[in-house]
């Protein structure tokens, strides 16, 4: 069927950029509108549905309660998916999920969950989970039968900070090795940022880049997320960090940064579904397989890597793709 659909969600959430690694707020309730024509076969059930509505609710940080089953039946009518914050930049993912809402006949509850996500996926509080390909407890969850193997769905970016001025005039090159090659041979000041994934791809650069001298410019003040990006700012430094927590921090706080070379492979983090597989009838495993098989669709792949923040007032600077399309890692 040919149709052309606009889905307009309004997502009123006490903490809609809740951060797993950074532990950050930042208070709004934000909406989007989306259009998109195409032509798709989909699972459809045959329940009457409630009208399009996302429900997004924002973890507390509490620590996790104890891994006890919730003792409740799944609701065939409605896939609960429980997922990073990462996809959520600019709305993108919310407006998949109206998509998915307006052509299949599903409800959808989205919860942003933080370290504890797949604790809560123990305990039946999703029935799909979107996370970062590689979250040891998500390993864990599958090889304890607990989940279906991952389907790759997209991958967001880390990318290159850098300060006014632009010392070591990389703001226009696309490779980022060679970027860190430039900042070192300068000696201009670089941050480093020991969060995981940016600690990573530091390493890898500096290891590319020959292992130069790191003398006074190759600054590691042990810190990590918002404080290391922050000390990047003042002291007209170059950093690492996700390009999803930058653009939220900088529109709470003035940062003297720019976000460049975010669309080169080594930045990407993959993000995967996997759907729950036990304990039947207390997760909606059907429904869960027919967003995951929505998500990894060409049609829906094809609208992620379209998706662009730049029309956003708050990020007018960001033009190219933020998000990447990976359901060709899976076996197609």
């Amino acid at each position: 069927m040919n149709r052309l659909e606009t889905a307009s969600v309004y997502l009123a959430v006490p903490n809609p950029y809740l951060f797993v690694e950074e532990a950050m707020t930042r208070q709004e309730t934000p909406t989007f509108t989306m259009t998109r024509s195409r032509k798709r076969r989909l699972l459809r059930r045959t329940v009457v549905s409630a009208p399009i509505a996302a429900v997004l609710f924002a973890t507390t940080g509490l620590p996790a309660a104890p891994d006890t089953t919730i003792e409740t039946s799944a609701d065939p009518s409605t896939v609960r998916v429980l997922t990073g914050a990462a996809a959520l930049t600019g709305g993108m993912f919310q407006g998949l999920i109206a998509d998915f809402e307006a052509e299949s006949g599903y409800d959808v509850t989205l919860t942003v969950a933080g370290q504890d996500i797949m604790d809560r996926a123990r305990r039946s509080e999703g029935d799909i989970v979107l996370i970062h390909l590689g979250f040891t407890p998500l390993n864990d969850f599958v090889t304890d039968g607990r989940g279906m193997y991952p389907a790759t769905v997209l991958s967001n970016s880390v990318a290159l900070l850098i300060p006014p001025g632009d010392p070591a005039r990389v703001r226009k090159l696309d490779d980022p090795f060679e970027a860190f090659e430039a900042i070192a041979e300068t000696e201009s000041p670089f941050i480093v940022n020991n969060l995981g994934e940016t600690l990573y791809i530091t390493n890898t650069l500096y290891n590319a880049a020959g292992r130069p001298d790191p003398g006074d410019w190759f600054i590691d003040l042990g810190q990590s997320g918002p404080p290391a990006v922050i000390a990047a700012s003042q002291r007209g430094a170059y950093t690492l960090w996700g390009l999803h927590p930058f653009l939220n921090l900088r529109v709470e706080r003035d940062l003297n940064l720019e976000a460049v070379i975010y669309n080169d492979s080594i930045m990407q983090r993959i993000m995967a579904t996997t759907v729950v597989r036990r304990p039947p009838g207390q997760v909606n495993e059907e429904g869960a397989l027919a967003l995951q098989d929505f998500l990894t669709d060409p049609a829906t792949q094809a609208e992620i890597r379209r998706f662009r923040l730049g029309s956003l007032e708050d990020h007018p600077d960001i033009d190219e793709p933020i998000f990447w399309p990976a359901g060709n890692q899976n076996d197609n």
